[in-house]
């Protein structure tokens, strides 16, 4: 097989031979690492951030599916990455998670939705217009008739609502990271852990920029709590945050 991969036509294997490849590569780089640091470790105080950053990498590729609050279902965990991942346009790690989701035995319908909902986000990140942001919403009313989750554990209204607020952060569109935050805090019963996960997975495949998108999560919570209407769990979680001296 060839070694090239141009975009639009990657399989399977080949995702899997990316991935793979990638990891061992870091992995090796490590181990060439730290082993200069044993042998000079005078300069080798240089190196140790770069090591310390190739863990945590390694750590966090094992952690977002070996763990989690959505780790006891890793079907849900595998589509919340694979979701982050077709919105970041992420094809080798949208193939490798989509892979790992079959594998868990995600419902077809489930996976078919959540490309859908990537479809509306997506469009929603390439059009300002509100004519397209009020179809957007008028969609979202029919959540309720959406496949819905084997066992029934995780309601409609959170699971999509928590896909389309990741899909929103990792493409950063703020009025769409409001809807979600919004719909979430206000008419199901998500959890603080919850939220921190999504945020986490959105950091991984958006960078930064998808983390400080969080700040609207942050001022729907503070204008909830102004109206009486943000879960106790959420005010204690606000109670935490310093407030900046005047």
């Amino acid at each position: 097989m060839s070694n090239e991969y141009p975009y639009g036509k990657l399989g399977l294997h080949d995702a899997h031979r990316i991935a793979g490849g990638a990891n061992s590569l870091l992995m090796a780089l490590q181990e060439y690492t730290e082993g200069g640091i044993e042998a000079d470790p005078q300069a080798g105080r240089l190196a140790r951030k770069g090591v310390e950053l190739g863990d945590a990498l390694l750590d966090m590729a094992r952690l977002l599916v070996s763990r989690g609050v959505f780790s006891k279902e890793r079907h849900l965990s595998e589509i919340l990455i694979y979701s982050a991942a077709i919105a970041d346009g992420c094809e080798v790690c949208a193939l490798t998670h989509i892979d790992g989701a079959i594998r868990a035995k995600a419902p077809d319908a489930i996976i078919n939705t959540v490309q859908a909902i990537a479809l509306y986000v997506r469009a929603q990140a390439d059009d300002d217009t509100y004519l397209l942001f009020d179809a957007y919403t008028k969609h979202w009313q029919r959540f309720a008739d959406w496949p819905h989750l084997p066992n029934g554990k995780v309601s409609n209204l959170k699971f999509y609502n928590l896909i389309a607020l990741l899909m929103s952060l990792v493409v950063r569109k703020q009025r769409l990271v409001r809807l979600h935050t919004h719909e979430l805090l206000t008419r199901s019963d998500v959890t603080p852990e919850e939220l921190l996960e999504v945020i986490g997975i959105a950091q991984v495949m958006g960078g930064f920029p998808a983390r400080w998108e969080a700040v609207h999560i942050h001022n729907v919570a503070d204008e909830l709590r102004e109206q009486g209407l943000l879960p106790e769990p959420f005010v204690a979680v606000l109670e935490r945050i310093p407030v900046p001296r005047v």
